[in-house]
């Protein structure tokens, strides 16, 4: 039994060697990678592949369904103006009294 154990255990020390080997290489590699290209960078350019493709979605929208977007642009256009247009026809139909 006590031979089967020392196997055991020699197998099991050759497993964590080979994993902490393939660990520091990975590790090694990361580290180097970095050093390359830091974080800020990786996420600045990880934003912008995001806000194009973003973009990219919003122009496909807008090609399938240029009236539906034109009727909503306009629609907040007028909400914004809303008082200014309600001024000018109040106005307007003050005059044809």
């Amino acid at each position: 039994m006590t031979a089967a154990l020392e196997a055991k255990v020699l197998a099991d020390k050759a497993a964590r060697d080979t994993c902490k080997l393939n660990l520091d290489t990975r590790l090694a590699h990361v580290k180097q990678d970095l050093s390359v290209r830091g974080i800020g960078g990786r996420i600045a350019d990880e934003v912008i592949d995001n806000a194009k493709l973003i973009f990219d979605e919003g122009v496909a929208v807008v090609e399938e369904h240029p009236a539906v977007v034109g009727g909503t642009i306009a629609a907040i256009v007028l909400w914004f103006l809303r008082n200014p247009v309600i001024d000018g026809l109040n106005r307007v139909l003050k005059s044809f009294k």
